[in-house]
């Protein structure tokens, strides 16, 4: 019957050919107390140096440029609440509506140069249909031209007076270069915020002013609309019924 033999220290058992339990002292035993170590005469790769801790703060605010965008959490509250305000948005979806109804003029002109003849039929009988064309014509011309002029106030850009900041185009233009870079490698976070804020406060002036005069070429272009409107039911019942 074989006989157990205990494990020693800096051996391994192992299972001999008959299933017995068998040690080998040739093959140390690696634990935690006791590390591999390689045989004499063979070297290994050096031990690899520990990894140093990582600076205190970066694992809550990792690097955020030039790989990263900054995020809000990584930044000040009214920080991230001044520098995330869509002004800019704004002020481009004013400009664009603006636009719109500029091109919806365009195509109703088109319709009612396309049927010149057919109304210049109409207009030339003494009838009420006539003085109805008329009527309509007239508004539509004055409803449109007042669409254009609202258009284009909503389009052109207003600069009031307001305080100085180092985020609009128009201050910076006035600063030479060198003087440029030096303000703003000046600045501390509080002075930056107050540059942000003065300029989103600027700009939210001119975007309630746009939306204003957007609003009354809207009333504008709804007459014109509906001029437009008559005016082209007019021409249809004189082209399908003579």
């Amino acid at each position: 019957m074989p006989t157990e033999v205990p494990e020693t220290e800096g051996t391994e058992a192992r299972l001999g050919p008959g299933g017995e339990r068998r040690t080998d002292a040739m093959t140390p035993t690696v634990s935690a107390a006791h590390p591999a170590i390689p045989p004499v005469g063979v070297t290994g790769p050096p031990p690899a140096d520990p990894v140093p801790p990582p600076p205190p703060g970066q694992a809550i605010h990792p690097a955020l440029l030039p790989d990263r965008l900054p995020m809000p959490r990584h930044l000040d509250p009214a920080a991230a609440l001044a520098f995330r305000t869509p002004v800019n948005d704004h002020i481009q979806t004013a400009d664009n509506k603006a636009t719109a109804l500029l091109t919806l003029l365009g195509l109703m002109f088109t319709v009612v140069a396309r049927f010149g003849k057919t109304l210049s039929e109409v207009l030339a009988q003494n009838t009420a249909i006539s003085y109805v064309c008329v009527g309509l014509l007239a508004g539509f011309a004055g409803a449109a031209l007042g669409t254009v002029g609202q258009a284009f106030r909503t389009i052109v850009p207003r600069f009031g007076k307001a305080p100085p900041s180092l985020a609009f185009f128009g201050d910076i233009a006035r600063l030479s270069r060198d003087e440029y870079l030096a303000r703003v490698r000046s600045l501390t976070p509080g002075a930056a915020l107050d540059q942000m804020l003065a300029y989103n406060h600027t700009n939210s002036l001119i975007l309630v002013t746009k939306f204003r005069q957007f609003v009354l070429g809207v009333r504008f272009f709804r007459v014109a609309a509906g001029c437009w409107g008559g005016l082209v039911a007019v021409v249809a019942y004189r082209v399908f019924h003579g």
